[in-house]
């Protein structure tokens, strides 16, 4: 069990679905730390559940993008993560990158190719950052388990010149034989903890 727990903590953080509102009915709260929310959300016509991360942070709009666009620097906070690098630079805000995630012995390390792009809504000054992976962008790796399917979104708002509030939502299977039910138990733990290191970091800066 404790095996499949980090397995799946591992995964679920991996690539950085459309947002849900935050009171959207059949979410609950998982975690509630170092102001840091996670909650889990019914799918449709999926049994895996995604996963919603709601966050204030001290910083600027330019300070979180810039984070975002430094795919590196992803194996300093993001859960579990190697590896980390651009396979394509398609524009200064338009990438795909590779991403290799550690898994418990004895399951196999993940990994997928995220398509990232990011998008300024200037009527809400709102920013969008998609990231959906591209499973056969590059050929699949020997003895690393292909994640055959990741979405996800952050939204970005100003709430004063350097605060924002971040809110993340993915939904992602980790491939291989890991049963729904198991997913759900034990994904929210990546996202809080990759958040929470996030938020240290760029606070720092």
């Amino acid at each position: 069990m404790i095996e499949f727990r980090n397995l799946i903590s591992c995964v679920c953080l991996a690539a950085l679905m459309i947002s849900p509102a935050f009171c959207q009915p059949g979410c609950s709260l998982r975690i509630d730390k170092d102001s840091v929310k996670v909650y889990s959300c019914k799918t449709p016509d999926s049994k895996i559940k995604s996963i919603k991360t709601v966050f204030e942070v001290h910083a600027t709009s330019n300070q979180v993008i810039a984070m975002i666009l430094d795919v590196n620097g992803y194996n300093n906070w993001q859960y579990h993560a190697i590896n980390a690098h651009i396979l394509e630079q398609k524009s200064s805000n338009e990438l795909v990158y590779y991403l290799e995630i550690v898994s418990p012995w004895p399951a196999s390390n993940r990994d997928l190719n995220v398509h990232l792009k990011i998008e300024h809504d200037k009527a809400t000054d709102h920013i969008n950052v998609y990231a959906n992976s591209i499973p056969d962008f590059i050929p699949e790796k020997k003895g690393i388990v292909r994640v055959p399917m990741s979405k996800s979104q952050w939204v970005v708002k100003p709430l004063s010149a350097s605060r924002l509030s971040v809110e993340f939502t993915m939904l992602v299977d980790p491939g291989g034989y890991v049963p729904a039910w198991l997913i759900n138990m034990v994904a929210a733990e990546a996202p809080y903890e990759s958040f929470r290191d996030f938020k240290k970091k760029i606070e720092k800066r």
